[in-house]
């Protein structure tokens, strides 16, 4: 920020830029117009502190998502529905958020403007777009994402990405992940493009001023209902509600109701290869392998479908529910994969380009600007930061690699190790199986080692996922007993003492590898040596059930085989579960209530095919495989 800027001129410089990225997040959703006025309301009255961080703008634009987030949360209410508000009129600050406007189709971000690919397969019509911004752009920016570009000029940026000064940036522009806040391009108040349009901005400050006086009067943030024009209709001015499709049902990915895209949805692949007697894929050619988006209602979008190549491995889902993380096997020498990130709202691939030492573990939060990655060293193991165009921004942390260790291609999937981003972007967790576990800042720096009571020195512990915003889930060895028990343990991010959650495994035979709280009930999953009579000896299955019966006795989900069974996500009460559903290697998604046994299939396939193999839950958990389990 300029020194003694004052706050007209930062407002002036940097609402365009706020407004561009929340609306690419939030899409054509009224919500995010009230959610920045209240940032911007908020920096005014704290100005003597904001002027001071290092990166006011960030603040701003965290502020803004966060209440965004909130205000989307309240509009479930009757009388808070701002989603179904109409698009902006045009005033403050909605007269910055760049037009539409129609340009060549990117590899990765796609069109973006244009009309929907038809979906042959699709069983409903997509929705009719309504307004001038029906498209939205992919990843908005937020903290945490891209630290280490925080304070990178924008002419650097601007010459890194090629982009011109002579026009405002497009939606697909602001979208390129040039650093942590993902800005646009160009000097300041040149983004803006005319005199024109800084004379909008010397009014759009004012209007600034009289914003602040309503809210710290504690005005309603309720949004005016505007006044209906002469002769028109409830019924005309109406907009449809945002709505997920019903269970059993098919639609396109333009069907996608984004603004309720959040926890209880899940991304899901889906092959057609007949299963060998190892219940895994025979590539007898010919198959597709298909990608879906699931919500709650049991509804599913199909996103794109491949006829060639190698089955693709879902590895990770960007927080923005944007953008997906999958890896193919190349058939090159040492089982070395290639790396695709998928647009989920495009359908578009794009090749994430990585040294052939780097395995990607998933993204950075809050919005997937970012990827974390281990790179395997002669001496040690490497977290690294990469760009979602394979550039290097940072390596974070190091643990020693001891003799004959060596990764897998599939790092939280294999439990080999596992890095994750805290929901809010800020905080790191990595490990490595037989090392100790580090926390650390997103940003890098001196990393903390929680050690656990019978985890020994070192305590051995690799993260599974978020428990909730401030605690990590680890599975931690156990001190005298084989490398393979484990103990699940929850770990506060700010050094307070871990707590066990589960008892020790003895013997590492049935040892729990995840657990998910639904309702007031915590459920978990652990190995069996289930398998299908037909299978040769093979890795054995998963079963589920509640903490307190595990792992004696499981629970039986209908219409399985009972010989394995993981929990991708829970919603309420209710959990989403991969399931075998036919032997030897057949495999279904589907809502279940272990209180009252219901269950609402998502997606199934009959005998001959592979069906799910993989499905990751929105927001937080690792991905939930099943191809290759017999």
């Amino acid at each position: 920020m300029p020194d003694s800027e004052t706050f007209d001129a930062f407002y002036a410089r940097t609402v365009w830029n706020v407004t561009s990225q929340l609306h690419a997040l939030a899409g054509n959703d009224g919500t995010a117009d009230h959610a920045i006025r209240e940032a911007y309301a908020k920096a005014y009255q704290q100005w003597y502190q904001v002027s001071g961080y290092s990166d006011p703008e960030g603040w701003v634009l965290a502020t803004a998502t966060d209440a965004y987030e909130r205000r989307r949360a309240e509009a479930v209410g009757p009388s808070r529905d701002y989603a179904t508000q109409g698009t902006d009129s045009g005033t403050w600050p909605g007269i910055y958020r760049p037009v539409a406007k129609p340009g060549p189709v990117d590899a990765l971000h796609g069109a973006g403007q244009g009309q929907p690919t038809a979906d042959p397969d699709a069983t409903v019509a997509p929705p009719r777009r309504h307004g001038a911004h029906a498209g939205a752009g992919m990843n908005a920016g937020a903290p945490g994402d891209s630290p280490s570009a925080w304070n990178r000029p924008a002419a650097d940026a601007m010459a890194a990405s090629g982009l011109q000064t002579s026009a405002p940036p497009t939606v697909d522009q602001v979208n390129q992940p040039a650093g942590r806040l993902n800005r646009l391009s160009g000097p300041g108040l040149g983004q803006l493009g005319s005199r024109r349009n800084l004379v909008i901005a010397a009014v759009a400050a004012a209007a600034l001023v009289i914003a602040v006086i309503v809210y710290g009067l504690g005005a309603s943030h309720k949004p005016p209902v505007p006044a209906a024009s002469p002769g028109a209709t409830a019924t005309a001015a109406a907009k449809p509600k945002p709505h997920m499709l019903g269970a059993g049902l098919t639609g396109r990915r333009s069907a996608i109701p984004w603004s309720l895209v959040r926890s209880g949805w899940a991304l899901a692949e889906f092959s057609t290869a007949q299963p060998n007697s190892a219940g895994e894929a025979s590539g007898t050619g010919g198959d597709r392998y298909s990608t879906y988006l699931v919500d709650p209602d049991g509804g599913k979008y199909k996103i794109t479908t491949s006829t060639a190549g190698a089955e693709p491995e879902l590895m990770a889902w960007s927080g923005s529910g944007l953008t997906a993380l999958l890896g193919t096997a190349s058939g090159t020498a040492g089982g070395v994969s290639s790396y695709q990130l998928l647009n989920v709202k495009t359908g578009q691939f794009a090749q994430l380009p990585l040294p052939a030492d780097v395995v990607p573990v998933g993204f950075a939060r809050p919005l997937g600007l970012a990827i974390l990655a281990v790179r395997q060293g002669p001496a040690q193991f490497h977290l690294q930061r990469y760009s979602l165009t394979g550039q290097l921004q940072k390596t974070l942390a190091s643990i020693p690699r001891n003799p004959g260790e060596s990764l897998g291609t599939d790092l939280c999937g294999s439990g080999t190790a596992c890095a994750i981003s805290s929901p809010d972007g800020l905080t790191d967790v990595w490990g490595i199986v037989g090392n100790q576990m580090q926390v650390l800042s997103n940003a890098g720096g001196k990393a903390r080692r929680p050690k656990v009571q019978d985890g020994g020195h070192p305590s051995p512990c690799v993260p599974i996922s978020w428990w909730n915003d401030t605690t990590i889930l680890a599975d931690c060895g156990v001190t005298g007993a084989p490398d393979a028990a484990t103990r699940l343990w929850l770990v506060p991010d700010n050094g307070s003492a871990p707590t066990a959650l589960t008892p020790p495994d003895a013997t590492g035979g049935e040892r729990i590898d995840n657990a998910w709280l639904a309702g007031q009930t915590t459920y978990v999953d652990w190995q069996t040596a289930k398998q299908c009579p037909s299978a040769p000896s093979g890795s054995g299955g998963m079963d589920i059930g509640p903490l307190s019966q595990a792992p004696d006795a499981g629970i039986t989900v209908p219409g399985a085989t009972s010989n394995f069974s993981t929990i991708v996500g829970s919603q309420g009460k209710r959990l989403l579960v991969l399931t075998q559903t036919q032997c030897p290697g057949t495999s279904s998604l589907l809502w279940f209530n272990p209180s009252t046994g219901a269950t609402q299939t998502v997606l199934t396939a009959p005998a001959s095919e592979v069906g799910v193999t993989a499905a990751v839950p929105f927001g937080n958990g690792p991905t939930a495989v099943t191809n290759g389990q017999d």
